[in-house]
């Protein structure tokens, strides 16, 4: 900090109110440089890259969703008209579409659901200690590590209506018989054993991430509940959630964004079949935009995915901050 001379030979501070108006001036501008610009300087070329590599390709697939562009010559160069919205009312007016949006949304929050319940129980178990722990944790982990597609190829073997596993199992149980049943041609046995897979390798992740938050729990706080009578069921919704709902909520978030714009576990079981009743936003997309080449419409459907997404995580983010004291 720079000072100037005080009456008997002390210096006063540039910020002083004794200091002369041209110190305290440079002061100032020394301080308004390290508070408010510099910050942003340094955040400066984070913003400008999370700019080009979020930002523009969320505006121009805004842009093409209210054009017509269809074909690959449209993104070179050729003619594209503008449209207004109607690619968004040809989506509320397609009931397969409009299906497509209301399945993208049930089933992901069925899926988010599953995730969370699945993780908070495994969690809970990792907590204890018992013989075999570590080897439960790692194996805990293998699914989170296994790629989507190589985890879809596996289930749909075990669901194969005619090879599967589980059908042979299911059909060793006295009365039951599930020969030759086909769980891809219906639409809600395809979703059970698509949600199966989803939850399977979502759930690790959120399982490790509440451990390490459980062991965050202060002993004593537990000791206490034990000693005022407080059962496992109670010191688990009384004491430990609710220390975790900050944590809690940011998995959710996370569980949301993933399980809502998953693509490869339904592509690989059903191809969103059948007839196109398994097919969530995702798949709407891929088909419309790659599949047929209408950018425009496959553009309206990826920005109504992404609606759903911002308004999903907009409320979890308000419920944070209501937390927060």
């Amino acid at each position: 900090m720079s000072t100037t001379l005080r009456k008997g030979g002390r210096r006063s501070p540039a910020g002083h109110p004794d200091a002369p108006p041209r110190a305290r001036r440079r002061w100032s501008a020394q301080k308004l440089f390290d508070d408010k610009l510099l910050p942003l300087l340094l955040v400066a070329p984070a913003v400008v890259v999370i700019a080009g590599l979020v930002g523009y390709p969320v505006i121009r697939t805004a842009v093409l969703s209210f054009t017509d562009a269809a074909g690959l010559s449209a993104l070179t160069g050729g003619e594209i008209n503008f449209v207004g919205l109607a690619q968004y009312r040809e989506i509320i007016g397609d009931p397969i579409l409009r299906r497509s949006a209301i399945v993208t949304v049930v089933f992901g929050l069925a899926c988010v659901a599953g995730t969370m319940l699945v993780g908070i129980a495994v969690a809970l178990l990792l907590n204890r200690k018992f013989h075999g722990r570590g080897v439960l944790a790692v194996l805990v982990l293998l699914p989170w590590a296994i790629p989507h597609v190589a985890a879809s190829y596996v289930y749909k073997w075990l669901f194969n209506d005619q090879y599967g596993i589980l059908n042979w199992a299911l059909t060793q149980l006295p009365g039951v018989d599930f020969t030759g049943f086909a769980w891809f041609n219906r639409w809600y046995t395809a979703f059970i054993v698509i949600g199966l897979v989803v939850i399977w390798q979502s759930f690790p992740f959120v399982s490790i991430a509440l451990l390490a938050g459980l062991q965050t729990v202060p002993s004593e706080v537990i000791d206490a509940a034990k000693v005022d009578g407080a059962s496992a069921w109670q010191q688990l919704l009384l004491i430990r959630l609710p220390m975790l709902k900050p944590l809690l909520l940011v998995l959710v978030v996370i569980s949301t964004i993933w399980n809502f714009k998953i693509f490869d576990q339904v592509w690989v079981l059903t191809e969103g079949g059948p007839a196109r009743q398994s097919e969530i936003l995702a798949i709407s997309v891929y088909r419309e935009a790659i599949l047929q080449l209408d950018f425009g419409l496959g553009s309206a459907l990826a920005m109504v995915l992404f609606t759903i997404l911002i308004l999903f995580t907009v409320v979890y983010v308000r419920m944070a901050r209501e937390e927060q004291p």
